[in-house]
C-alpha cells in the first residue's frame, strides 16, 4: 500500500501544478468562444429577430426608410392559412406602417373613396386612380378592419383599460362566482337539515335526536340514568321525558339508513357532474379496490418492504450508526467554517452569467446573414423566368414578372454555413464552462472539509480560514484537474444531447418500435454513464484536494478505496440522501405554509401589512420555488461535507493503526463505533 503522508495543510511544490495540458486546452477553448462572440457581435443584428420585417426585407422601426413605422401590416391575412406558409412564407404583401387601422374601411367602386386611408406598398404614388392602385396593379389593399372590430366579442368595451384594470375585473368576477357557489352549498345543507328534522318527527327517539341538534349550540345536556329493567337502560332528559335504550338503538339505526340514502343521492348527483373519463377512472379504481386480492397483494408488498427495511437495519445497524455519526461530524465542520455555507452563491451567480452569455451569442449568430427573397404566389401563377419558390430580387422582380398575384417575398436570413456550425461550439462551451464552475466549487469545499478532518487536535489545529486557503490552492495548482474532470462529463452530456435530438427526430418522422427501443436504451446507458462519472469525479476531487495528485491518479485510487468499502459507501449514500431530502422538504414546506398564511390573510395580526395583490398564490408559488432552490444549494454543501469526511474516514481507517507514528484522526464518536482508539488514549 502507498504511504502518502496525510497533511491537512498540504501545499504542492511550485513544480507540481497538475494537468497543465488540460488547463491550456481549456484556456484555448475559452479564447475560441470569445472569438465566436466577437464574430456574432460583428455580423449579428438581434433587432432582425425582435422587430418584424416587411416583404422587401426592411426591419420595421429599425431601418432608415421605415424608422417611424414599427408595425407590420398584412394585405390579405387569410392567405396565411396555408400548410406551406412555414416553408414559403405568407403569400401576401407585408408593409411597415405607423399605426394599425383605427376604423373599418373598404373600397367601393364608383363611390368617393378617401385615398388617405389606403395602406400601400413603399414608394407608391397615390395620385393615380384608386381603381388602378387597388385592382389593376395591386399596390394597395382594399379593406381594413380595426382590432376591436375583428375581436369585438373578446375585448368588448375594454380596449382602453389598463392590464391591471382588466385583471381586477376578472378576479372580482371569480370572487362573486365563488360566493355564489358557497351560498348554493349552504342552501343545500340547510335544506338537508330541514328534511332531516322532519324525518326525526316519525322516529321513536325523536326527543333524544332533537337534544343532539340542540347540543350543537348548547355544549352541556344533563342526562340522568333513572332505571335499569327488562327494556334496558332508561334515560331521563331535562324536560322530564324518558327514553329507553331500545328506542335509542332503533333511532340510531334509522338515522344510519337515512345517512346511507343521502350519501347514495349525493353520489348520483356527483356522477352527473363528472365527465366520461372521470367516470371510467372511478369505475376502474372501484373495481380494483373492491377485489379482496388487491388489498391482499398491497398488504403483502407493504409487509415485505417492512421486513426488508427491518433486516437492513438489523444487519447494517453499525453502518447506519456510522452514517449518522458522519452527518453529526459534518455539522460540526460547518460550524467551524460558516463561510462554506454561503460559498455556493458564487457558482450560482457564475451559472447565470454563463447562461446569459450563451443566449446572447446564440441570438446574435441566428440573426447574422443576408436576407433571402423567394417568389411566392397564391394559386396557379408563374413567371416565365422565375418559377414559384425560386430566389428573386425585390428591385428587379417587377420588371421580370408582371403577374399581380406573384410577389418577391422576404423569407428569412441566410446564415453562412460556418456561422450555423458555431451554434454547436456555443452549446458545448456553455456545458463545459458550467460543469467547470460546479466542479471548482466541489474542489474548494473538499479541500476545506479535508483540512478540518486532518486536524489532529480539533478545534485548535483547524486553519483560521480553511475555505480561502483551499480556494488559493485550487486556483494555484488544480485548475487543470478540474478542467479535465469537467471535460469528461461535458463530452458525455453533449453526446446525450445529440441522442435527445435524434430521438426527437425519430418520434417526429418515424414510428418504428425497434428504433425507438434502441434509442431509449442508448439514452438510458448514457444517463447511467454520466451519473457514474460524476460519482468518480467527486471522489477524485476529494483525493486530489488531500494529496495534490493529478486527475487520473486521484480517480484510480479513489475508486479503488471505495470498492474496498462498497457496503459502507452504499449505506452512507442512501441514508444521507434520505435525510437531506427530508431537510429540503421541511424547509420548503414550512416556507410554503408561512407564505400562504401571510398572503392569504389567514394570519389575522398581519392582515394590515399585506401588499396590494391581484392573486395571492403567485407570490406563494414564487417563494416556494425559490426556497427549494436555495435549500438545495445549502444542503449540497452539507452533502459535500459528508462525502469528504467519509472519504477521509476511509483513508484514516486504512492508513493508520492508532500507534504514535500513525494515530487515528477520526473523532471519538467514530472511534467508539469502530471500537478503535489511539495508543495514547
Amino acid at each position: 500500500m502507498a504511504t502518502n503522508k496525510v497533511d491537512p495543510l498540504f501545499v504542492p511544490r511550485s513544480d507540481l501544478a497538475q494537468d497543465i495540458i488540460c488547463l491550456i486546452l481549456f484556456i484555448l477553448f475559452l479564447i475560441g468562444w470569445a472569438i465566436i462572440a466577437a464574430l456574432a457581435v460583428t455580423y449579428g443584428d438581434p433587432g432582425r429577430l425582435i422587430n418584424p420585417t416587411d416583404s422587401i426585407g426592411q426591419v420595421c422601426g429599425r431601418d432608415l426608410a421605415v424608422r417611424n413605422k414599427p408595425y407590420l401590416f398584412f394585405f390579405d391575412l387569410t392567405r396565411c392559412a396555408s400548410p406551406k406558409v412555414p416553408f414559403t412564407g405568407c403569400p401576401t404583401p407585408q408593409i411597415c406602417v405607423e399605426h394599425c387601422p383605427t376604423e373599418n374601411w373598404f373600397y367601393l367602386p364608383g363611390s368617393s373613396n378617401d385615398k388617405s386611408k389606403l395602406y400601400c406598398k413603399e414608394g407608391v404614388n397615390k395620385s393615380k386612380p384608386i381603381s388602378d392602385l387597388i385592382l389593376t396593379q395591386g399596390l394597395c389593399w382594399l379593406i381594413m378592419f380595426t382590432v376591436r372590430a375583428l375581436l369585438d366579442s373578446i375585448v368588448w368595451q375594454s380596449q382602453n383599460l389598463s392590464n391591471e384594470e382588466k385583471f381586477d375585473i376578472v378576479t372580482d368576477g371569480l370572487k362573486y362566482v365563488a360566493r355564489f357557489v358557497r351560498f348554493q352549498e349552504m342552501s343545500k345543507g340547510l335544506h338537508a337539515e330541514v328534511k332531516l328534522k322532519k324525518f326525526i318527527k316519525f322516529l321513536p327517539g325523536k326527543d333524544l335526536l332533537k337534544s343532539v341538534f340542540v347540543g350543537r349550540c348548547i355544549p352541556k345536556v344533563n342526562i340522568n340514568v333513572t332505571v335499569v329493567n327488562k327494556d334496558g337502560v332508561t334515560l331521563k332528559l331535562p324536560d322530564g321525558s324518558e327514553i329507553s335504550s331500545d328506542q335509542i338503538f332503533k333511532s340510531m339505526n334509522m338515522y344510519g339508513e337515512f345517512l346511507k340514502a343521502r350519501k347514495a343521492k349525493n353520489h348520483i348527483e356527483e356522477d352527473k357532474m363528472m365527465t366520461q373519463s372521470e367516470k371510467e377512472f372511478v369505475k376502474t379504481f372501484s373495481s380494483v379496490s373492491d377485489v379482496q386480492t388487491t388489498w391482499l397483494v398491497f398488504f403483502i408488498i407493504t409487509v415485505s418492504l417492512f421486513i426488508i427495511c427491518l433486516f437492513i437495519l438489523i444487519f447494517l445497524r453499525k453502518r447506519v450508526k456510522l452514517a449518522i455519526a458522519l452527518i453529526n461530524e459534518a455539522s460540526k465542520a460547518l460550524g467551524h467554517m460558516m463561510s462554506a455555507v454561503f460559498f455556493p452563491l458564487l457558482p450560482y451567480l457564475m451559472h447565470i452569467v454563463l447562461l446569459l452569455i450563451f443566449c446572447v451569442i446564440a441570438v446574435l449568430i441566428a440573426s447574422a446573414g443576408k436576407p433571402i427573397y423567394r417568389v411566392v404566389c397564391n394559386g396557379d401563377c408563374s413567371c416565365s423566368s422565375l418559377p414559384e419558390n425560386s430566389t428573386c430580387s425585390p428591385t428587379s422582380f417587377s420588371t421580370n414578372c408582371t403577374k399581380n398575384e406573384a410577389i418577391c417575398q422576404f423569407i428569412s436570413y441566410d446564415v453562412p454555413s460556418y456561422m450555423s456550425k458555431l451554434h454547436i461550439y456555443n452549446v458545448f462551451a456553455v456545458i463545459w464552462t458550467m460543469l467547470f464552475v460546479s466542479a471548482f466549487c466541489e474542489y474548494v469545499l473538499a479541500g476545506a472539509f479535508a483540512s478540518y478532518y486532518w486536524s489532529f487536535n480539533k478545534p485548535a489545529d483547524i486553519p483560521a480560514t480553511p475555505v480561502i486557503r483551499s480556494l488559493w490552492r485550487t486556483c494555484r495548482y488544480h485548475l487543470g484537474t478540474i478542467a479535465f474532470g469537467s471535460l469528461i462529463i461535458a463530452i458525455v452530456r453533449f453526446i446525450r444531447l445529440i441522442f435527445e435530438y435524434i430521438d426527437h427526430k425519430i418520434k417526429k418522422y418515424a414510428d418504428n418500435f425497434v428504433v425507438k427501443m434502441i434509442s431509449c436504451c442508448f439514452r438510458c446507458c448514457l444517463w447511467c454513464l454520466e451519473k457514474f462519472l460524476k460519482f468518480i469525479n467527486r471522489n477524485a476531487y476529494i483525493y486530489s484536494a488531500i494529496y495534490g495528485t493529478n486527475f487520473c491518479t486521484s480517480a484510480r485510487k479513489a475508486f479503488s478505496l471505495l470498492m474496498r468499502n462498497i457496503i459502507r459507501v452504499v449505506v452512507l449514500d442512501k441514508v444521507t440522501d434520505f435525510l437531506l431530502l427530508i431537510g429540503k422538504l421541511v424547509v420548503t414546506g414550512t416556507m410554503a405554509l408561512l407564505s400562504f398564511g401571510f398572503f392569504s390573510g389567514e394570519i389575522i395580526d398581519l392582515r394590515g401589512h399585506l401588499p396590494p395583490m391581484n392573486y395571492y398564490l403567485t407570490p406563494v408559488i414564487i417563494i416556494t420555488i425559490a426556497t427549494f432552490f436555495i435549500a438545495s444549494a445549502f444542503f449540497d454543501v452539507y452533502n459535500m461535507a459528508v462525502d469528504t469526511l467519509f472519504y477521509c474516514f476511509l483513508e484514516d481507517s486504512e492508513r493508520n493503526d492508532g500507534s504514535r507514528e500513525k494515530p487515528y484522526y477520526m473523532s471519538k464518536e467514530l472511534k467508539k463505533i469502530l471500537h478503535k482508539k489511539n495508543k495514547d488514549e
